[in-house]
């Protein structure tokens, strides 16, 4: 299920000391029914275990900031990036400008897999336009998020605004992920900063 918003089960440490996890019948078909088609052929190609260790991982928030140690060792964390350009035509412009601005958006998205299945993703993602200058207006701010199991609430609060002169652009999202009861999981701050040259040139992601 992906939803505009941006995801995972949380970024941050669990605040409560112990979570207990739901492995039961209904849980498991929630997370399999939510998988796309592709992933879904996949899960079901995994042994009994396997798939019994991918629930408890996107069930669980500390799988997402231990990827890869201990018992998470078999959470795979990367970090990707996409844009897309195209000319702007906003009906204020005259032609030479038309001519001179691009239109352009920009993304910073980490994703957890687990046996080549992506169980929770979280993008921060800004379209601006750009003159080869400065960044001359930023179009949207947003957050993005993928979460198989939507067992949580999830609240992304964007930021956008100019730097150096407009020279640069930054889009941050800062996320809220609350339990049923309201009770804090996590807390975390993603972002990407852009230049007028429509280039990306800056991100992170960082525990708040």
């Amino acid at each position: 299920m992906a939803t505009s918003l941006l995801v995972t089960p949380s970024f941050g440490a669990p605040i409560t000391p112990e979570l207990q996890i739901d492995t039961s019948d209904q849980t498991f078909e929630t997370l399999r029914s939510n998988m796309p088609q592709g992933d879904r052929v996949k899960f079901d190609r995994l042994s009994g275990a396997q798939q019994q260790e991918l629930l408890i991982a996107a069930l669980d928030p500390e799988s997402t900031f231990n990827a890869g140690t201990g018992k998470w060792k078999n959470v795979k964390e990367t970090d990707s990036s996409g844009a897309v350009a195209a000319v702007a035509q906003p009906a204020d412009l005259n032609f030479g400008q038309m001519a001179a601005t691009k239109r352009k958006t920009d993304s910073h998205k980490k994703s957890w897999k687990m046996f080549g299945i992506t169980y929770a993703s979280v993008e921060a993602r800004m379209t601006y336009q750009y003159n080869g200058k400065t960044v001359t207006s930023i179009n949207s701010c947003g957050g993005f998020y993928t979460n198989l199991i939507p067992l949580r609430t999830i609240q992304s609060i964007p930021s956008q605004y100019f730097e150096s002169k407009k020279t640069k652009a930054v889009c941050e999202i800062t996320w809220h992920v609350t339990k049923s009861g309201g009770i804090q999981e996590g807390k975390a701050v993603q972002g990407l900063r852009v230049s007028g040259k429509g280039v990306r040139i800056g991100y992170w992601d960082y525990d708040a």
